[in-house]
């Protein structure tokens, strides 16, 4: 399914995001056509569900959504970070998208473009957030109400691009709150991998992995601290890397492509890179994958010829009988994939 639309320059779709509450359920946000929902594990999609307050700016947004992990919130909490549109800036919907709030990001100024958030796995009211092509970590503890500002080092400063922030699960709530992962965007390993384990006050480099335009994900099997991420540029290869101490030392593990993305699923670690490009842009998507658990033999088994702009973000869920995997594509759309 295609959903883009080419006046929103570098996107289609940025974002697919399962309820964890209600896993049948899925959340997309198409470049300013709004968001959509799927209510059976993304066969069929319908929207925009952003119909009431706010319904118009919402869906005027380049940007993305993140759905709060709590397995409690019926509706889900959703939030979008828009990076461009009359609608940029940091929005909340507390009743699964339809009615939306937008919130200041004091630290940001008058830069309102930050990436959606990335929630505490601990803590649905903890959220850190990425700034769009300038030097931003912010930080909320009530939910995005209220915002403030993370220190970087030196040797984070990019000067224009885009770091990526993610939560590394540690199994204990104290000390995931501040135990964090920056991935700068490809600048020729000048900036690279930093992690943080008191909430930014400190920050050690500890790869010169960067991801490419506009996409990073990482992924955690568990709270063991096994942790992949993918990128270029890096010390020990281009493609895929495997930290087992939650991401203070790294292992090459994958192929040797340029990858953005990778995400896993009890049976095998997948990884794919996606670039954030205009309407037309063909590339490589460079899909590879290995068995669980990630360490072992890689391989390409290639990508539908439709599929010409690769990843952005890459969500699972488990239907009862396969693992399917929800792909938000770039200007490629919206992919479905069922595990065999």
């Amino acid at each position: 399914m295609d959903l883009t639309d080419n006046l929103c320059g570098n996107g289609g779709t940025q974002s697919v995001q399962a309820d964890p509450s209600n896993p049948t359920n899925l959340y997309a946000e198409f470049n300013c056509q709004g968001i959509w929902k799927s209510t059976d594990y993304g066969a069929t999609w319908t929207g925009p569900i952003n119909t009431e307050k706010n319904a118009a700016r919402v869906s005027d947004c380049v940007g993305g959504i993140t759905v709060s992990p709590s397995g409690t919130a019926v509706p889900p909490t959703i939030y979008q970070g828009c990076i461009q549109g009359s609608g940029e800036g940091f929005w909340r919907s507390v009743d699964g998208g339809v009615n939306w709030t937008k919130y200041s990001v004091a630290p940001g100024g008058t830069r309102q473009d930050y990436y959606a958030p990335v929630v505490d796995p601990y803590d649905d009211n903890h959220l850190i957030m990425a700034g769009h092509e300038h030097d931003s970590i912010v930080e909320s503890v009530n939910g995005g109400k209220n915002w403030s500002a993370v220190p970087l080092d030196i040797g984070m400063i990019t000067n224009g691009r885009t770091g990526f922030v993610f939560f590394i699960n540690t199994g204990i709530a104290v000390t995931t709150r501040g135990t964090w992962l920056w991935i700068g965007e490809q600048n020729g390993g000048l900036n690279g991998t930093w992690r943080t384990a008191d909430g930014g006050t400190t920050w050690v480099q500890v790869d010169t992995n960067e991801h490419p335009l506009g996409a990073a994900q990482i992924y955690q099997p568990d709270s063991n601290g096994v942790v992949f991420m993918a990128g270029s540029n890096s010390i020990l290869g281009q493609g895929v890397l495997r930290s087992a101490d939650y991401g203070q030392t790294w292992t090459h593990v994958g192929l040797t492509n340029n990858e953005s993305v990778v995400f896993g699923t009890s049976k095998n670690v997948y990884s794919m890179f996606g670039f954030a490009a205009g309407p037309g842009a063909t590339f490589d998507s460079s899909f590879e994958l290995a068995a669980q658990p990630g360490n072992g033999t890689w391989a390409a088994p290639g990508t539908p010829a439709g599929l010409t702009q690769g990843a952005a973000q890459i969500s699972g869920v488990n239907d009862g009988s396969n693992n399917v995997l929800l792909g938000a594509m770039w200007n490629s759309g919206l992919w479905r994939y069922i595990e065999p």
